[in-house]
Formats: C-alpha cells, sequence, structure tokens
C-alpha cells in the first residue's frame, strides 16, 4: 500500500527566505541539502518527486520534512557524530610520548635516536601499539614533540664563579665608592676581509648581489674594545693580533684618557694575553684593578653585547676594499653610538639608580 503523501507545513515569510538562503550559502552540503528538499515540498513537490530530484532515499526526504515540522529552522543543522571510536587509547598515546621522549639506547634499542618506522617498529615488538609511522607522526606532534637537533651547554668549572661574579655585578650595578672607573675589555674577532652576509631592504625578489671572493690576502684583524660602564662610553680599537703587548698598549691608551686620580677597575675574561706579566706589572703601578670574570662565563662581561650591533651594522652585508675603509666604518659607528643618544641612555641609567635607592 502506498504511504500517505507527506508535505511540508506552511511557511512563513521569514522562514522562506532563511531556507533560499540556507540552500544556496550554507557551509555545509547536508543543510544546503535538507533547505531544498522543504523548498521542493513547499511548491507542491511530493516525496517521490524530490527524493528522484535529489538522488536520495524516499525515507530521507519524509524525515527532513517531519524534523523541520516539530523542530523548525534548528532541524536544517547536521548533528555530526564523533566517527568511529579511537583505536589508539589514551593510556597508549601517553606510552608512546614517552617511549619517543626518552633515548633509545636507554631502552633497549641499539640506537641513538628514533626514526618513525623504527619506533612504530619497536611500539609493535613491547605490544604497546601498532601503528604506521605516518599516523605516529601525528600523535607525536598533537602531543607537542618535533624532531630537533641536539644543542650543547656549558656551565663554569671555576670554583671561584660565585665571588667573581658577585664582584663583577658589583661594579656594574653602582659606580665604585671612591669614584673610579668601571671599564670592561675585550676581543672581537678575527675578522676577515671579505663580502660578509647580511640583510637590507631591497624589491622583492630582487636581493642585493654580493661578489665572490676566491683569495683573501689582507689577512684578519680584531677590535679591541673598552666600555666605560657608567659614563656608557664604548672606545675601540683595530689591530692585525691580540697579544700582551697589543692588549697592554690598549691599556696605556684607556689609562691616559682618563683622569690619573681615578681608579681603573678593569674587567676582562681569563684569555692568557690578558693576563700577562707586564699587564699585571702596568696595573699595579697604575692604579689599575684587573677584575676576571669567572671561565666560561664571559657572558657576564658588560663589553659582550656591544659587539653584537657592530657585527651587525659595521661587519655584516658589507664588502670593504680595504682595512682603512673597515677602520673609517667602524669610527662612524662607535661615534654615532657615542653621540646625543649616550646622553639620553645615561638619563635613564640614572634615573634607574634613583628608583632603585
Amino acid at each position: 500500500m502506498r504511504p500517505a503523501e507527506v508535505f511540508v507545513r506552511p511557511l512563513a515569510d521569514g522562514e522562506a527566505t532563511a531556507l533560499k538562503s540556507r540552500a544556496k550559502k550554507a557551509k555545509h552540503f547536508a543543510t544546503r541539502e535538507r533547505a531544498a528538499i522543504l523548498l521542493a515540498s513547499n511548491v507542491g513537490n511530493s516525496v517521490p518527486q524530490i527524493a528522484a530530484m535529489w538522488m536520495t532515499d524516499e525515507s530521507h526526504v519524509r524525515r527532513v520534512i517531519h524534523d523541520f515540522n516539530e523542530r523548525g529552522m534548528a532541524s536544517l543543522d547536521p548533528e555530526y557524530r564523533g566517527g568511529r571510536p579511537r583505536r589508539i587509547t589514551d593510556e597508549q598515546r601517553k606510552r608512546i610520548v614517552a617511549v619517543a621522549g626518552a633515548r633509545p639506547d636507554t631502552q633497549g634499542a641499539a640506537l641513538t635516536r628514533w626514526s618513525l618506522p623504527r619506533l612504530a617498529e619497536h611500539l609493535a615488538e613491547q605490544q604497546i601499539v601498532e601503528i604506521s609511522a605516518a599516523h605516529l607522526g601525528r600523535v607525536l606532534a598533537d602531543a607537542g614533540l618535533s624532531f630537533q637537533r641536539t644543542r650543547t651547554w656549558k656551565a663554569s668549572p671555576d670554583p671561584d664563579y660565585e665571588t667573581k661574579a658577585a664582584r663583577v655585578l658589583e661594579l656594574r650595578a653602582s659606580p665604585p665608592p671612591d669614584g673610579g672607573a668601571v671599564i670592561a675589555f675585550d676581543q672581537m674577532g678575527p675578522i676577515s676581509l671579505r663580502p660578509m652576509a647580511g640583510a637590507g631592504w631591497a624589491p622583492k625578489r630582487r636581493p642585493e648581489r654580493q661578489r665572490a671572493t676566491y683569495h683573501r690576502r689582507h689577512g684578519v684583524r680584531y677590535v679591541m674594545g673598552a666600555y666605560d660602564v657608567h659614563e656608557d662610553r664604548l672606545r675601540v680599537r683595530l689591530r692585525s693580533r691580540r697579544r700582551g703587548s697589543d692588549n697592554l698598549a690598549f691599556m696605556t691608551q684607556i689609562r691616559a684618557a682618563i683622569t690619573a686620580r681615578r681608579r681603573i677597575y678593569w674587567i676582562q675574561d681569563n684569555l692568557s694575553a690578558n693576563w700577562t706579566p707586564d699587564i699585571r706589572a702596568f696595573a699595579a703601578a697604575n692604579r689599575i684593578e684587573l677584575v676576571p670574570t669567572p671561565t666560561y662565563a664571559s657572558y657576564l662581561n658588560p663589553v659582550e653585547c656591544h659587539f653584537f650591533p657592530i657585527s651587525e651594522f659595521v661587519v655584516n652585508n658589507a664588502d670593504y676594499a680595504d682595512w682603512s675603509a673597515f677602520a673609517w666604518a667602524l669610527a662612524r659607528h662607535v661615534k654615532h653610538r657615542n653621540g646625543p643618544h649616550r646622553d639620553k641612555r645615561i638619563r635613564l641609567l640614572e634615573a634607574r639608580h634613583q628608583i632603585a635607592a
């Protein structure tokens, strides 16, 4: 026996307009199809006609119409379910992440690192889970694991680390009570005279080009830097070597630039050329206290951070014809660095010291 015909209830003007819009613009195909079925029923098409029109089952058409008659516009939105149950449980995922995050040679595997196929094979051998390498990569990515290069770290073995670090930080934090000058000294280099890669503004896909070099006959140079911590002044010299005699010559120039009655606290690392007998004797005779940084802790030297701008704005993205051109560019940079900007930085430092006090 033929089932009774089913039609959509009479539509309000707003409902008909909304159905027409959703039949064209809805995100999901199921929503567009349901809206079109209701519009077709509204103009008198029977269920078999609509089913033939959309190449679907008549029972589906009846269900769409009944749902709309009962629930209205809310019936258009598809109720998606979660799909098939997860084949890998949360507990298995935790074990996968634990195994992947530990070194293989600590888990009985003769490897120093996991590859995805070998890790999947190991998980199957340990009866944890059977999983493909591709899906294993997705599971690890969801857990926040990625394939990364191993990094190194270095700790200072200096037995007097705490004492030396405290002394450097004390001199860095506030001027000495005797009105002395705190000078941080170090060398930057070696620097070779060659085209150096860098970055700069250029038309899109038209970067600046530099020549290639095959012979470098200009040798290397070192930038010696002395940074007056509390006056925020940087002094530099370009030298071909960093022998004890070169360091002593630079120290002599700095001593001559500072009033003789002011004591100098000279912060430097443990390079042997910085601690020659001549340097020690000169320091003792000219009111200079040599303050060492801890071993492997040159990052405590206040002058270190001032070499990075020199690398970025003088060395990189440049191709100097000779060392005279390099020295001129270096002098211009240091002159700019010690210019009006320096006075503003000093005022900021003084304000911070007043707030801290």
